[in-house]
Order: structure tokens, then sequence, then C-alpha cells
């Protein structure tokens, strides 16, 4: 065998062999996965289980959570909540509590959060741990709701626009408590009222008076005909809501594919 490609053969085998092995990230549960606190309810428990074979080690760091113009999220630092522990060491087959709550003065629109619960890298000393393996660490991103005490939910459309056959839905909520995901029935209509086309959604959280965005693949066809939408919520059937669709310039009904 020509010495060039055995040496080449050569460095194949000793890459893989001598690879890193990439380590299982952590197994864990959490109880509950969202957090609800109010006026009455100043403080809730958080139970993190772990089921793994090693010991798990958190760091849990609170962030103001708001929704900005385009609908994307945007978390920020935030002392609003009091956390403890912050860091938790949680051994195989054992349970930590998280106690987490509020001092903050309830307001008359719903205040919303995230709790993001890091897994830090183990111990030097850690008998798990193991030589040449990549650990995979996990992020957990939970909500927590400080809630008003009349509190009321109002989606409502502020757009409809298609651009490449893509349907872009501005879904808002002008109550003063987040919408919750749900599944969303989004029916597109041509001028006289006829169905075009009916699909169901999953519409994710859209905070108190803030806009998220619902997209929709439309074809050539409907694309073309297209001049409402509405939807119908599953959490209110009764309600069903409505508007107009824009179109951008001549190019609104290019780069289809059919539905």
């Amino acid at each position: 065998m020509n010495s060039r490609y055995a040496n080449a053969i050569a460095g194949i085998v000793f890459a893989l062999c001598s690879a890193p092995e990439l380590a299982n990230a952590a197994t864990f549960s959490i109880n509950p996965t969202r957090v609800e606190l109010d006026a009455k309810h100043r403080s809730d428990i958080i139970t993190v289980f772990n089921s793994g074979d090693a010991t798990l080690r958190l760091q849990v760091r609170s962030m103001h959570w708001q929704m900005q113009g385009d609908g994307k999220w945007k978390l920020d630092p935030s002392d609003d909540l009091i956390v403890t522990p912050e860091l938790a060491e949680v051994a195989p087959g054992k349970t930590v509590e998280l106690r987490v709550g509020s001092l903050q003065v309830v307001d008359t629109t719903e205040a919303s959060y995230r709790l993001l619960l890091n897994e830090l890298p183990g111990l030097a000393n850690d008998p798990s741990a193991k030589s040449g393996q990549i650990r995979v660490l996990t992020e957990i991103n939970l909500p927590v709701f400080l809630e008003p005490e009349h509190a009321e939910r109002k989606p409502v459309i502020r757009s409809g626009s298609i651009d490449r056959s893509q349907l872009v839905v501005g879904l808002g909520n002008d109550g003063n408590q987040r919408l919750d995901p749900q599944s969303v029935s989004v029916s597109v209509l041509d001028r006289t009222g006829k169905t075009l086309l009916q699909k169901g959604l999953v519409a994710n959280y859209v905070l108190a008076g803030s806009t998220g965005t619902l997209d929709l693949k439309l074809s050539r066809d409907v694309c073309s005909k297209a001049a409402s939408v509405s939807l119908t919520w599953s959490g209110t059937p009764a309600q069903t809501l409505k508007h107009s669709i824009t179109t951008n310039g001549t190019e609104a009904c290019e780069s289809t594919s059919s539905n």
C-alpha cells in the first residue's frame, strides 16, 4: 500500500479512537413547570428530582420576561423574585425544593418572569466524570407569573400580511393577563368570505399588552385569492377573530410551495 495512503488511514483511525466521547445530559424532572403567584399566594415550591446516576448541580437565575415588537422574547436579569437556594446539589435519586416568591406590589397588569435552571459541570472529584468526555449541560426555562386580582385575557388580530407566500398574522393580547400556548384554527378567506384554507396551529405565549406572530405557508392558488384571515381559539371556541390581509407588492405570491 502507498505509504501516503497508509498514513492517512492510520490518522483517521487514530482520530476516531481518540475523539472525545459525548456524555449524556443530566436526567431530572421539575414540578410544577409553571409558577403562578398573586397577592394572596406570594410563594411556591419547585421540586427537582434527580433520576440520573450522577450528582446534579444547578444554578437558578431570575429574569424579567418581555415581548418585543416583532414577537421575540426579551429576558433581562431581575431581582423581583426571591429564589432559594440559588445553587443546589441533588444526589442521584434525591430531590431538592426551590422556593420562589415575590415581595413586589401586585399591579393591575400581570408581571412575567422566567427562571433559568442551568446544570453546572460536575466537580473534578466527581466519580461519574470521565476524562475525554464532553458533557452536554441542560438549561430549563420556567415561566413565573405575578397575577393581578382581576385578570382578563383578550386575544385580538393586529395585522395580517403576505410576503413571498408566507402569511404572517400579528396575534395580540389586549387583556391584562397572558394568553397561554394553545391550539388555534386559522382560516384564510377570499373576498366573498369563502374559506380557501383551514389549518390548526399552536400559538405560543402572548404576554399582556404584547403581540406574537403566527406563520402559515400558502399555495399559489390560495395566496392569489386570500383577502382575510380568521382565528378561532380552543380556549374560547365561541369567539372568532377576523382581519383583512395586505400583500407586499407584486412578489407576494412568489416562491410558493403547495400545502
